[in-house]
Order: structure tokens, then sequence, then C-alpha cells
């Protein structure tokens, strides 16, 4: 039977309080007091549960880094960045990613929480994340990146600009005359998705243009994904001439599906990529991309923690700007 501080307590004749100052010795306590107490804790073999000893009140230096999304350049930026800003202020970090699994996020968070990292940053796998409440409400410092759910405003986060960054791409697309802009996006439901969304569709509003749902295709965050994605889009939707895609592999695949139904970029189909991954530059037709640094969106990240850390009560909304980085797969 797993014995408790209680149980000391009542065999010894004390309070708890008088077994707490014995084990962590923060108060004197007699010696014939002691000496009972600490025979107790030897006769059971106890070990003081170290939840119980409020060590988020120290500072482990180590944290937490919780993606789910799959890791394309833009994402292994931020782990980088992550990585980085850690080192230098001295922390180590714990990794994980759940590959948009929320049941393994949920496991995944307890762990770390049991495990009394100062900290946690995290991804969230969906926009609905009410699991995170009752941390929030243990003063566990949680902050999300990338995404984050909207129905948790005391978390801060740390986003790019999405809405504007989806305004820019679409605009820049219009601008080239294109009216029949197809979208492949790598999941549903999270904000970093509906936000280069609703770009997509005020840019296309404010040129006076009807946004068509059936233009958006699901590419799953893939190379595969993208591929298969661009044919159903493309083989449905036939007057498409350009497209924006929310994902540096899902552009990998959509300029291999381009290529299998014997399509030119961007003579056909213009496109604009998303992440700008290393390789963008030196495709045929190199790719114009959103672009951003994701390493600076991790280290930004990782000061949002800090801050967190030192300041419960701090829950700012940080959002960087992206940029196009313009070649010639959009026809400039």
């Amino acid at each position: 039977m797993k014995i408790t501080i209680k149980d000391i307590a009542r065999e010894a004749g004390v309070s708890t309080a008088t077994v707490s100052h014995v084990i962590n010795g923060t108060k004197n306590i007699s010696e014939g007091k002691t000496k009972l107490i600490k025979g107790i804790i030897d006769k059971y073999n106890y070990v003081p549960d170290i939840r119980a000893k409020n060590l988020r009140n120290l500072k482990t230096k180590t944290a937490g880094l919780v993606v789910s999304s799959f890791p394309d350049s833009h994402v292994s930026g931020i782990v980088n960045g992550v990585g980085k800003r850690a080192r230098e202020l001295g922390y180590q970090m714990l990794f994980i990613n759940t590959i948009e699994d929320q049941e393994y996020e949920k496991e995944t968070i307890k762990l770390l929480s049991s495990h009394m990292v100062d900290g946690i940053i995290i991804t969230p796998s969906k926009m609905d994340s009410p699991y995170l409440k009752k941390y929030i409400e243990q003063n566990l410092p949680i902050i999300q990146v990338l995404r984050y759910d909207p129905n948790l405003p005391l978390i801060p986060k740390v986003t790019m600009d999405d809405f504007q960054a989806g305004y820019d791409a679409t605009v820049h697309l219009l601008q080239h005359g294109h009216h029949h802009i197809g979208l492949i996006y790598a999941k549903a439901d999270v904000t970093s998705t509906t936000g280069r969304i609703e770009g997509y569709k005020a840019a296309l509003k404010d040129y006076h243009f009807t946004f068509n749902e059936s233009y958006l295709e699901l590419g799953n965050a893939t190379v595969e994904g993208g591929l298969k994605a661009i044919k159903h889009l493309i083989n449905r939707e036939k007057q498409i001439t350009s497209l924006f895609v929310l994902n540096d592999l899902m552009t990998v695949g959509a300029m291999q599906g381009l290529t299998a139904l014997s399509l030119k970029c961007p003579e056909d189909i213009a496109l604009i990529g998303f992440g700008d991954f290393p390789a963008a530059n030196i495709t045929s037709p190199p790719i114009t991309n959103v672009s951003m640094s994701s390493e600076t969106v991790g280290q930004t990240a990782f000061d949002v923690l800090l801050n967190k850390i030192n300041n419960p009560s701090y829950s700012r909304h940080i959002q960087i700007p992206a940029s196009l980085m313009i070649r010639r797969s959009c026809g400039c």
C-alpha cells in the first residue's frame, strides 16, 4: 500500500505540516520529533510525491515543445528556432511530434506536466482544445504557436499573420489576370488554415469575384496529398488557371501533379506555394512562395514562454508578418 504524508503524520502523532517541515528542512523541529518522523519514513521507504512539493515554484530549466503538424520546412524551422533560443538561455527542450493525433497530444501534455517542466509550447491539433483548461487552472505556463484555440484567450499565442498572407498571395494572382484560383490546404479546422482561406476570400471579394467552395481541396500536408489534390481539383474544375498551395510538401506534390497532367507552370497553371523550402529557387520553374523567418517564430515563441513563466497574467497574441518571395511560377 502506498503511504502518504498523512499516514506518517498520523503514526507520529503530529500534523502534516510538521512532517512536511522535516522532509523539506523548512523549519526547526525538535530533535525527538524529527528522529521519530524520519524513522517512520525509513520504515515505509517513503518517497515524497514531487507534485505535492509544488516544484513549479522552482525552475527546472526544462520546457516542452509539442508539435502536431507534419514536419515541413516551416515547422522544422520553428523547432530549430525554439531549440536555438532555449540553448542560448540555458534551457533543455523536450520535443514531441504528435502528427495531428489529439489523444496522443493529451497524453503528451499530461506526461510533460507530471515531469514538472517550467512550461510548454504547443501547436494544437484542433481549434477546440478544452483539455488544456485544467492545466491553465493549475498555473502551468502554456503558449500556442502557429495555431491556437480561440476559446482560450488567456494562453499567449505566436502566429504568422495568416489572413494577410492569404490575402496577399491571392491578390498577386488576381493581378496577373487569374479569376479562377484553386486552393490546396493541409488541414481543416485549424486557425492557420482558416485564416489563410479567409484572406483568400477577402481578396476575391475586393476584386468582385465570387468565392467558389469547390475550388478548395484537401492535401493532408504531404507530397502525395498535394499530388492527389491537384489531380482531383484540375479534373473537377477545368477552368482553374492558378493555384495557391498552403504547405511546401503539398507544393512539391502539386508540381509533380502538373507534370503528370501534361500542364506547364506558369503557362497553363500559375502557382504560389507556402513556406519557401530551400529548393524552391532552383526548381523549374522557381516557385513563388509566401515566406517568413520560421526560426524567428520559434525564437519568439520561446521568449513568450519565458514571459508567461515569469508573469502568469501575460496573454498577448503576437503576429509575425510574412512576405511574397516572387519567382517565376506565378507568371512574373
